[in-house]
């Protein structure tokens, strides 16, 4: 694998979008640097990309910190894309490891991923990587105005 993982900068926002595109969350250049400058200033969060050799990004992976009453703290990858012409590749795989050696040094011993229901490839990706599944849950949204 000729990539190199790094910490996500602002200057990448336009390609964040278009990988996010890719998994079905599209969103314009000022949007995502809007919301990448947030992540960058959070010592909860973390984005790493995946840079290949031949220029732009081949993916990104986005973890957090999560503390809930009910249970220990724990790391979740809020979300992970690697470009459809780069599938298979490993990338997936490294940049997951690079969010769990980052969830080590926070001192965090889980970490945790949702995956929607329709997408079966990720399901078996996460459990080649040894994630198991917990739980089937629903998700409610409300816009607050």
């Amino acid at each position: 694998m000729n990539t190199l993982i790094r910490l996500a900068q602002e200057e990448d926002c336009a390609e964040i979008a278009r990988l996010a595109e890719q998994l079905g969350y599209p969103a314009s250049a000022d949007a995502m640097r809007s919301r990448l400058r947030r992540l960058l200033a959070s010592p909860g969060d973390v984005v790493f990309v995946a840079e290949s050799g031949k220029g732009g990004l081949s993916g990104w992976i986005h973890g957090t910190l999560s503390q809930f009453l009910e249970s220990d703290n724990r790391a979740e990858i809020a979300g992970l894309v690697v470009d459809e012409q780069h599938h298979r590749k490993g990338i997936g795989r490294h940049l997951v490891k690079h969010v769990e050696g980052w969830a080590l040094q926070q001192g965090v011993t889980q970490t945790v991923v949702r995956c929607r229901t329709t997408r079966p490839d990720s399901h078996q990706f996460y459990e080649s990587l040894g994630y198991k599944q917990t739980k089937t849950q629903i998700v409610f949204k409300r816009t607050l105005s």
